[in-house]
């Protein structure tokens, strides 16, 4: 008997794998067709009227009247060119897998997602229901699988997300662009769709990804409508049991149908309506406090997700901003899914790696604070003088100053833990931990700090003998 009914409700039972909280740092791979023209107008906004700062959306704007996207085509190759043409520039020639798994692993990711089929409706692996795949055309390479037994060598999970829920660019197909009932501005209300031969379609090249590379976690993107309708709760089904058959631990994302996806959420507010899935996905925003559920950010080191060549050293995350962003995403029991967007050719650019090799640098010193951590009683502590964030691993407490205190760290700590006498406390350095010394001050624990290390951005004090009441 199966475990696991196409139902909602026992899908809902579901339990996300402690190697997903455990990890905290996945890294994202927008890659494919669009990365040839690689451009979208820097000062657009997501969601914006006629213009989006994702490079990936190009297939979409390019044939956009009015839109920055299709003045930007014209001026640089001519009406004439369709997206289709841009195929045989990307050819990932200098693409080397196992150097991309060997920087992810370098830098402590636990878990990496290639874009399997973005909304170009192009698939980046050998499948059987289109000659418009990576394979057939461009790269003529499996980059999907060369990919995920690269990041399995290394002893990271893998994962292809797929967006065809909402294609925009879909050959063999009537419809705007090719795809079958597109509507501009976002997911369906639930009422029509996709059409039934699409949706077929659809989810015949998804089980066929998931057979022929056993994901270890399912990333859907913008749907079209409502489960039932897509059948989404019947692929979740076959997922969850045939990875149950395979003692494999697995997770789902919550955008696998309209009933299920993440635009339900209120970042502002930190509320979110029930969704269905095993984590929600905030898209460039975080949240004021802790999260019960489990969640992910997701967001790219620049504006865009896809390389936009356009964007500049002030379009990126700084070293500094990327390590605090991910502290506070942890503190507040979310993982940070970092995306690169690599060129056409299959390098990643050199600002990108730069960041990542700037968080991998931090994780070297601090990744005791930050892996297989869980939240606190807190997150923030607002009666610092130093922005703190906190976490929590075996009756460990983590503080993490977000600038380098001076000579003294104050912190809240014994107004939401028993103390007695003030506990061992010592500061993460790169050769080591450091004794330092605390006090209990009132209602303060106050910690006296040696001179700087000569680590950049966060500093991790370690404080032993902490329950976490949460």
């Amino acid at each position: 008997m199966s475990e696991y009914e196409p139902t909602w409700e026992s899908l809902g039972s579901h339990e996300l794998p402690n190697w997903f909280s455990d990890a905290k740092l996945g890294i994202f791979i927008h890659w494919g067709v669009y990365s040839v023209p690689a451009w979208a107008p820097t000062g657009a906004e997501i969601g914006g009227e006629n213009a989006s700062p994702y490079a990936e959306w190009y297939p979409y704007y390019m044939y956009e009247e009015g839109s920055p996207t299709m003045e930007y085509h014209e001026e640089t190759y001519g009406e004439e060119v369709e997206y289709a043409d841009f195929i045989e520039n990307f050819t990932a020639e200098n693409w080397d897998p196992d150097g991309w798994a060997s920087l992810f692993d370098d830098i402590g990711a636990g878990y990496v997602v290639l874009t399997g089929e973005h909304h170009d409706g192009f698939p980046l692996w050998d499948t059987h229901y289109t000659k418009y795949n990576a394979v057939e055309m461009g790269p003529e390479r499996d980059l999907v699988g060369d990919l995920a037994e690269a990041v399995r060598d290394q002893g990271l999970r893998f994962a292809a997300s797929y967006h065809a829920n909402y294609n925009y660019y879909q050959p063999g197909f009537d419809g705007q662009f090719g795809h079958p009932d597109y509507e501009k501005g976002g997911p369906g209300d639930g009422e029509g769709g996709p059409g039934s031969e699409y949706v077929d379609f659809m989810n015949a090249k998804h089980r066929e990804l998931i057979r022929k590379y056993d994901p270890d976690l399912l990333w859907f993107d913008v749907p079209k409508a409502e489960g039932k309708h897509l059948h989404a709760q019947e692929l979740i089904a076959d997922y969850y049991n045939r990875a149950a058959e395979q003692n494999k631990e697995v997770a789902v994302n919550d955008r696998a149908s309209t009933d299920t996806i993440g635009p339900t959420i209120d970042v502002e507010n930190n509320e979110s309506e029930d969704t269905h899935g095993d984590f929600i996905t905030p898209e460039y925003a975080t949240f004021d406090e802790i999260r019960d559920e489990p969640w992910e950010g997701t967001r790219g080191i620049g504006h865009s997700f896809g390389y936009n060549a356009a964007e500049g050293e002030d379009d990126h995350l700084s070293r500094k901003e990327l390590i605090h962003s991910f502290v506070d995403i942890v503190s507040k029991n979310g993982n940070l899914l970092i995306n690169v967007g690599p060129k056409a050719d299959g390098t990643i650019p050199e600002i990108q790696k730069n960041r990542l090799q700037a968080l991998g640098n931090w994780l070297d010193v601090n990744g005791e604070a930050i892996f297989e951590s869980r939240p606190w009683t807190i997150a923030e502590d607002d009666k610092s003088d130093t922005a703190v964030r906190y976490t929590h691993r075996s009756g460990v407490l983590y503080a993490i100053a977000l600038d380098w205190p001076g000579d003294t760290l104050s912190l809240s700590v014994p107004a939401h833990a028993d103390l007695a006498e003030a506990p061992d406390v010592t500061l993460l350095t790169g050769d080591g931990k450091r004794s330092l010394t605390a006090t209990l001050v009132d209602d303060q624990l106050a910690i006296e700090l040696p001179e700087r290390p000569d680590h950049d951005h966060a500093y991790a004090v370690r404080i032993d003998g902490i329950e976490n009441t949460r």
